[in-house]
């Protein structure tokens, strides 16, 4: 990939014209293998790292989610603070102090509440760093340099005082202008009441809703994990199992091609792995042993081609397909199922016609009419054909294997033998025959630990200069390959977790409020004949509306959001039924465990007490 540096006044879109007109005059020269191919200008930076924005995009919007709980709960609790000091700032605007003054005060309070909050998460920021680094791993760029420095403080305290006031305003100004007359008489326990109360139950029906939806999402992640675990890979994983291993190109093993800035790889990299794989071949334990450039989920090459016999395609618009070199026994050693022909053997090597085998998604997708035994395909390195870019027979068809991982469908893709593969590239690209993923299949029982120890020595043998890498199972590289599901899935919980407690403690002091506001109401109740189940019911029910209430806008609210986190899902849609029932109980449980407690305080009004108190 082409690497340069701008100008200074230039701008992307001026290169990008620029870079038009040059290939269009290369179409124009080079009809044949230029026609309708272009290059697009794209910044160093947002070539590297713009894919993280699909993982954080999301993620800020959890966290947001979480902020307006706990904003929620903070105009709730401002709210019933109000409430309960009424009379005092009722005596304070007696005395001579004025709106003004009063608001100062309160905005002074809620100063105070945003500097302890902010600190408080700074703290809390501090661990969430280190397990954002741990669930991460190193999928994120630069993860070990993330921490939080003077700007960060700056933000936090920031949206720590701005959401402390917008959510403090609406009950300072309440608090600022008291009824004297019915305040100081001791008449005003219900006035205003109604919509007191009305805004105290709305902010307990948002938080259920915002909660439902992150709850809802990680059902989701969970329902797709559970999916996913039960997907045939294509081939077998038991026993088998794989380490990779880079020659060095700064090596004997390729040289620059004489008389041009090409490179290739020397027979001495071949001859390497072949007795490389002689050697770990005949170790106690190992059933079979094989190779290939790319191990099922690791990185794998797109080749286009054109099919011999059929119409040419335009250059733009050739086929394309997965690429991989393997070695003898590759197939065997993985079990991968022969659907037609055979597999590759030692026989097709360097001398022999050039062959290839293809899955059956190469045929469902290229032959669906026709058998593709015999067919020839001509591969293009573009954009370097070279004199080794001759045709390949199909000798073989095998299964599907899902080299894109578990949770993704499984590609078109082309097996090539690994001496039959081309060993001329542009200089400075990495060589082919340099790298190799080994793969073996041991017999039940025996220790990875051991045939690593063993493989070491054979490789140090070999070449005492060349790095070996740990023996993993396939299982393992499998389970790597969920990283982002299974990310997704941790930090989502984490989140969930965290509204949902925020949303019980909603609930739980809006229906402790309206207990303590209506203790006079019940002490009637009792003292008329009521008994503690109907004042339980009685309180229950307001709960259980505003619970279903909540539960029903958030549903509706996860149908829309959670569309951002569906190319994290497998197996299940967005809108999955069963999820979103099982979500909705555990919520539904939760909550009504918050209301237990006001509802059955209720219950132990003493009728007398009550009523001689007010």
């Amino acid at each position: 990939m082409p690497v340069g540096r701008l100008k200074a006044g230039v701008s992307i879109p001026q290169a990008q014209t620029e870079m038009d007109v040059i290939a269009k005059r290369l179409e124009l020269s080079y009809p044949d293998t230029n026609k309708g191919v272009g290059k697009r200008l794209v910044p160093l930076h947002e070539d590297l790292f713009g894919w993280a924005r699909r993982y954080l995009y999301p993620l800020f919007g959890a966290v947001a989610f979480v902020l307006l709980i706990a904003c929620t709960n903070v105009a709730n609790l401002l709210q019933s603070r109000t409430e309960t000091r009424r009379a005092e700032y009722a005596v304070r605007v007696s005395l001579g102090a004025g709106r003004g003054r009063l608001l100062q005060f309160l905005f002074a309070e809620i100063f105070l509440l945003a500097v302890l909050g902010g600190s408080l998460g700074l703290v809390f920021a501090y661990g969430g760093i280190g397990l954002f680094r741990y669930l991460s791993g190193s999928d994120f760029p630069n993860i070990e340099t993330v921490a939080i420095d003077f700007r960060m403080v700056i933000f936090t305290f920031a949206v720590a005082l701005f959401t402390s006031v917008l959510f403090g305003v609406l009950p300072a100004l309440q608090a600022s202008n008291p009824n004297l007359n019915d305040t100081l008489r001791g008449s005003g326990r219900g006035s205003g009441e109604s919509f007191r109360g009305r805004a105290r139950y709305v902010f307990a029906v948002v938080e259920v809703a915002l909660a439902m939806v992150l709850l809802v999402g990680t059902g989701l992640m969970i329902n797709t994990m559970l999916r996913v675990r039960e997907v045939h890979p294509g081939f077998d994983t038991s026993n088998l199992l794989t380490l990779s291993l880079r020659l060095p190109e700064g090596s004997p093993y390729v040289e620059r091609v004489p008389g041009g800035d090409m490179e290739r790889a020397t027979p001495q990299a071949a001859a390497f792995y072949q007795q490389l794989l002689e050697r770990i071949a005949a170790l106690p334990g190992v059933q079979t042993v094989g190779s290939t450039t790319g191990i099922p989920t690791h990185f794998f090459e797109d080749y286009t081609f054109t099919i011999l016999g059929h119409p040419p395609p335009l250059p733009d618009q050739r086929p394309e397909a997965g690429y991989e070199q393997v070695t003898t026994h590759f197939f065997e050693t993985l079990r991968i199922p022969l659907k037609k022909g055979r597999y590759l053997d030692a026989h097709d090597n360097a001398s022999a016609p050039w062959v290839i085998v293809v899955n059956e998604a190469f045929v469902r997708r290229y032959f669906p009419n026709e058998n593709p035994i015999g067919q020839q395909i001509r591969l293009r390195y573009d954009p370097f054909p070279t004199e080794e870019d001759r045709p390949r027979q199909i000798v073989g068809v095998v299964g599907d294997m899902k080299h894109l991982g578990l949770a993704r469908y499984s590609p078109p893709f082309m097996y090539a033998p690994y001496l039959q593969q081309p060993t001329v590239y542009p200089g400075g690209s990495i060589v082919a025959h340099l790298w190799q993923d080994i793969v073996l299949r041991t017999a039940p029982g025996v220790s990875p630990a051991q045939l690593a120890k063993s493989i070491r020595g054979i490789v140090t043998e070999l070449d005492p200069n060349q790095p070996v890498v740990s023996l993993m199972s396939v299982d393992q590289v499998f389970t790597e390959s969920l990283g982002d599901t299974r990310f997704y899935l941790n930090l989502l919980g984490i989140f969930a977790a965290v509204a949902v407690f925020l949303a019980a403690m909603g609930i739980y002091g809006v229906m402790s409020y309206f207990v303590n506001r209506h203790t006079h109401e019940i002490g009637i109740r009792m003292a008329l004949g009521a008994q503690p189940v109907d004042v339980f019911g009685w309180v229950g029910k307001l709960s259980c509306s505003l619970i279903a209430i909540g539960v029903g806008l958030g549903a509706a609210l996860a149908l829309l959001l959670t569309r951002l986190i569906a190319t994290f899902l497998y197996g299940v849609t967005t809108y999955d039924p069963l999820t979103y029932a099982l979500v909705a109980v555990a919520l539904v449980m939760v909550a009504l465990l918050a209301c237990f407690a006001p509802a059955r305080r209720a219950t132990k009004v003493d009728p007398i007490v009550a009523l001689r108190h007010e």
